[in-house]
């Protein structure tokens, strides 16, 4: 399957995708998904670029075990090249750039990314729950929800909100934590129907990743789980997910202005 899907993106249209990646409340697990999928894009062939917006604790950063030199804000104000900011982790197989200090209207210009296939931004959002311009404008929105109620319930709003501040249209969804395939399904149902009676949105379920205890023994360690352990449940379950987003549709407008983040 993973020759396969590598033959397929080799084939495709050279566009670079950008992924917002999107917890839908705190702790939901939007940096393992980021930093995950990530990592198994990159072990399919592709050349991928995480930036991590988490400023205070740069947890994706880490864990990736890259050494960057610069951020999004040096490469931004022209101070750095993105290939001299970014840091790669082991192997070379991931590059990883920083935000840093947050600078109004900060970005990536598109020939700075060219030669990445995908650019997954690991999210933050401001006082407002609006976000940076560089997620703002991806092509698609991942949101990282767990399977409990108040989870569930902040998934939508964040649908809501992300719908009002960007007339994003599709949202694909990823539960964290989840005990069976089923109770996903049921959940991500009942959230699509709801999304699409009230806000005429698509929610669509993008995957799960089960309760794996190797999660947190990667974070012990200093390490992604994809990278750390790549038989685990936790793992099987992001290079599934990094299977299908070559068949997500790209939105086709990302050159609106998006609010700044505070």
């Amino acid at each position: 399957m993973d020759q396969a899907e590598s033959l397929r993106r080799m084939l495709a249209p050279r566009t670079t995708r950008r992924i917002a990646v999107v917890a839908s409340e705190r702790g939901a697990g939007a940096t393992t998904v980021a930093l995950g999928l990530s990592h198994a894009l990159a072990m399919q062939g592709e050349r991928v670029l995480l930036v991590d917006e988490d400023a205070a604790a740069a947890r994706a950063t880490r864990l990736s075990g890259a050494r960057p030199a610069g951020t999004l804000a040096d490469v931004s104000a022209g101070h750095l090249s993105l290939e001299a900011a970014a840091g790669s982790g082991p192997g070379g197989v991931l590059s990883v750039l920083p935000a840093g200090r947050h600078v109004p209207g900060s970005t990536l210009p598109a020939a700075a990314v060219s030669g990445f296939r995908s650019v997954l931004v690991d999210a933050g959002v401001n006082a407002d729950g609006a976000l940076s311009p560089l997620a703002g404008g991806a092509h698609n929105a991942l949101i990282v929800m767990r399977p409990e109620l108040a989870s569930i319930t902040a998934a939508y709003a964040c649908i809501k909100r992300l719908h009002h501040l960007y007339a994003w249209r599709q949202f694909h969804l990823i539960v964290n934590m989840a005990a069976s395939e089923a109770a996903v399904q049921a959940i991500l149902r009942n959230l699509a129907r709801t999304a699409s009676q009230y806000l005429g949105v698509e929610a669509l379920c993008a995957g799960w990743l089960p309760s794996d205890p190797l999660v947190a023994r990667g974070v012990q360690l200093g390490r992604c789980v994809v990278e750390a352990f790549p038989a685990a449940p936790a793992t099987t379950a992001l290079r599934r997910t990094a299977g299908s987003i070559g068949a997500w549709p790209l939105r086709a407008d990302t050159s609106a202005p998006a609010p700044a983040m505070a």
